[in-house]
């Protein structure tokens, strides 16, 4: 009986003990806690640039090439104008078109050209200008006539635009003496290819335009 009760009291002890020491542990981890959390959103930039000629004809995003009517022209008397919807050209022949830019876009743009010139008609005599007729250059230096254009060189986000007017010609005459013949006999020489034929000559112009983003900038305050 007395082995009994001491063994009561020895479990008793053991109990107070456990209950004593997981006071104390509590005691010891107790702490404040407290959690904050925040958040920011950050918007992606719009990219949304277009380029229209002058009929308000939209070039595709490449590999699409889109049909624009960069050789429309006035000329109806004495010459065809015409073949379905496709314009005939021929010495004394001009016109013009116009390359159109619009930036939607939340980031500044710069553009650049690239001219491309395939078909069946060899070497046609086109020239180009882009300040009004002043300076005339052939096929390979237009692009660095409209690359180098101001305009081009920065065209502002929301809503910004640049535009130029690109005018051709190809001269009735061209030169003086030996070199009007010669330049005769190579435009008579397009004519009867062209006649030769089924369908005439094509001289196809494709223009590339390029738009990259400009470097945003912090304001120094």
């Amino acid at each position: 009986m007395k082995k009994t009760s001491k063994t009561a009291r020895i479990t008793m002890l053991l109990v107070v003990l456990c209950l004593i020491s997981t006071a104390m542990l509590s005691g010891t981890f107790a702490k404040y806690t407290s959690e904050f959390a925040g958040e920011d959103t950050a918007l992606i930039a719009k990219w949304d640039i277009s380029v229209k000629d002058g009929t308000n004809n939209e070039l595709e995003v490449s590999p699409a090439i889109a049909e624009l009517d960069l050789f429309k022209h006035a000329y109806t008397v004495n010459i065809n104008e015409k073949d379905g919807s496709d314009y005939i050209i021929a010495p004394g022949v001009n016109g013009e078109f116009s390359l159109k830019i619009q930036n939607k876009g939340d980031v500044a743009a710069k553009i650049t050209f690239d001219l491309d010139k395939t078909g069946t008609a060899g070497t046609v005599p086109i020239e180009y200008s882009v300040d009004g007729g002043n300076t005339w250059v052939n096929l390979d230096d237009l692009k660095g006539a409209l690359d180098g254009l101001s305009q081009m060189n920065n065209v502002a986000e929301t809503n910004g635009t640049a535009d130029v007017t690109v005018k051709w010609q190809w001269q009735f005459e061209r030169g003086t003496g030996a070199t009007l013949v010669d330049n005769d006999e190579a435009d008579t020489l397009l004519g009867t290819t062209s006649a030769a034929s089924a369908n005439r000559s094509t001289y196809i112009l494709t223009i590339k335009a390029t738009a990259t983003q400009i470097a945003p900038a912090a304001v120094t305050p």
